[in-house]
């Protein structure tokens, strides 16, 4: 039995759009509330200026110069440029000391590597400072204890203590 091939069907011609429902006059919105005010912020530790001794001194070895960075940084803060400005023209006027460069970073026994790493960063950040500065860099000495911070002070930071030889 044969079947006769069928056309397909002419589909419907589309209709016509319908006509949209009129639109009745939105309702004013009030003006958004002006956002709230940013709680004040508190000063970060890399906002903290360090100061050395007035009357062109150095600091004394029980009184370390202390740069503080921002968490998890090497940049040196702007605040401290000042500080090691200062520093660099002293130790260029008296060329028998010499100094430490001791550095932390914040971190837990698991992140105790990358810690060390961080503050031995910060240490080269302050240390090709002072020698752009034109301090020689045989003066200097670089300790990057990572996260043994053992006397309290603050994790993220260099200690600058001057050392006479």
């Amino acid at each position: 039995m044969a079947v006769a091939p069928t056309s397909p069907s002419p589909s419907p011609p589309p209709s016509p759009p319908a006509a949209a429902p009129p639109v009745a006059a939105l309702p004013t919105l009030p003006a958004p509330a002006a956002p709230p005010p940013a709680p004040a912020a508190r000063p970060q530790a890399s906002q903290q200026a360090a100061a050395l001794p007035p009357g062109g001194g150095l600091p004394p070895r029980d009184r370390p110069l202390r740069i503080s960075f921002g968490d998890q940084s090497a940049d040196l803060p702007d605040q401290a440029k000042t500080v090691l400005n200062q520093l660099a023209q002293r130790l260029k006027d008296n060329e028998t000391p010499r100094i430490q460069l001791v550095a932390f970073a914040a971190g837990t026994a698991e992140t105790a590597s990358q810690a060390r790493r961080l503050s031995l960063s910060r240490a080269l950040a302050v240390r090709t400072y002072l020698i752009d500065q034109g301090v020689r860099g045989n003066r200097m000495d670089v300790r990057a204890l990572g996260n043994k911070v053992e006397d309290g002070g603050p994790a993220d930071r260099v200690d600058i203590i001057v050392a006479d030889r």
